[in-house]
């Protein structure tokens, strides 16, 4: 059995691509380090992905990575240690190092885009409505997609009208921006995040701000505009 935190070991951080364009389709990367696991499937690793790992609510991405003569399946992406580690099945050839070319399950990553950017965008709904904070204890993109949320459970008035909150404000259209700040100046802009009291402690923090709500710190992908 593979360990993964061994065989990330020494490798440098991961590129994440999709942190500067989540709209990227393909990519071309150099494999760093491939490991076999069992019968026709293996643990890649490249310096640079579009493969978001499931993390934070979001689950895998899925898609292919194509070498010059494989072509790999990949099932989910997992990040350890600041390194994300590719594992899928080999549909053609035999897995070698070198270039290669990956592609994400378009379908799947835009369905996840949209459900990510609107539990988001209910968060500050639901604040509107019931003009309280609201606290996120936890969420999941997949099936059935939710968000859960601490307190006092809303009225069925108070949720709807955060439903139809949120509905005017896509029917309007808002950009969604994305970028990295300290724990400090986290704090400054976005004390009263949904999230902000289950959040760990790193270097540094990507925050997600759709306009005219309040800043997130995420890690996610989002939409251009709601």
């Amino acid at each position: 059995m593979v360990e993964l935190s061994e065989l990330v070991e020494g490798l440098e951080k991961t590129c994440l691509l999709y942190w500067s364009d989540p709209y990227l389709r393909t990519f071309q990367a150099k494999i760093i380090r491939l490991e076999p696991d069992k019968k026709d499937y293996v643990y890649i690793v490249l310096d640079r992905t579009i493969f978001h790992p499931k993390s934070g609510g979001q689950p895998s991405d899925r898609g292919l990575i194509t070498g010059s003569d494989f072509k790999v399946e990949v099932n989910k992406a997992m990040l350890v240690n600041n390194v994300i580690v590719h594992w899928g099945k080999i549909l053609e050839g035999g897995a070698e190092g070198g270039d290669v070319e990956g592609e994400v399950d378009w379908d799947w990553r835009y369905l996840l885009m949209r459900r990510h950017t609107a539990g988001h965008l209910y968060d500050h709904c639901l604040r509107r409505v019931t003009g309280k904070q609201v606290e996120t204890t936890d969420s999941w993109l997949g099936d059935p997609c939710y968000v859960g949320y601490r307190g006092k459970k809303p009225s069925v008035e108070e949720l709807g009208g955060a439903e139809d909150l949120e509905n005017e404000m896509i029917g309007r259209g808002a950009i969604v921006k994305s970028g990295t700040i300290s724990y400090e100046e986290l704090l400054q802009i976005a004390p009263e995040a949904p999230n902000i009291y289950r959040l760990p402690k790193l270097d540094f923090f990507r925050i997600v701000a759709i306009e005219g709500c309040e800043p997130i710190p995420c890690g996610g992908t989002h939409l251009r505009d709601i």
